[in-house]
């Protein structure tokens, strides 16, 4: 009984999306619009992230400056490029 109250509250707040955004509040759409904590950052600050480690459970925290992550994270993308673009040998 209460999934079938929860799922027709679901199906309510679906159905109509220009209502729900004319009723959000001034301070929500500020608060959406507020860049995130890395957009917030020079390439020269210090920005740190909590990483997961193979084989473990726990996260490492891990610091560089936003030029490092944007560097970082471009070589990741090339290595996945070039891995996927390189054809086996037939013989």
């Amino acid at each position: 009984m209460i999934s079938l109250v929860f799922a027709a509250a679901l199906l309510a707040g679906a159905a109509d999306p220009a209502s729900q955004a004319a009723t959000a509040t001034p301070a929500a759409a500020a608060q959406s619009s507020t860049p995130t904590k890395a957009a917030k950052a020079g390439k020269d600050d210090l920005v740190c992230k909590r990483e997961a480690v193979l084989g473990s459970r726990m996260k490492e925290r891990v610091c560089m400056t936003q030029a490092a992550w944007d560097q970082r994270k471009i070589d990741a993308r090339d290595d996945v490029e070039k891995s996927q673009s390189v054809k086996p040998l037939t013989f």
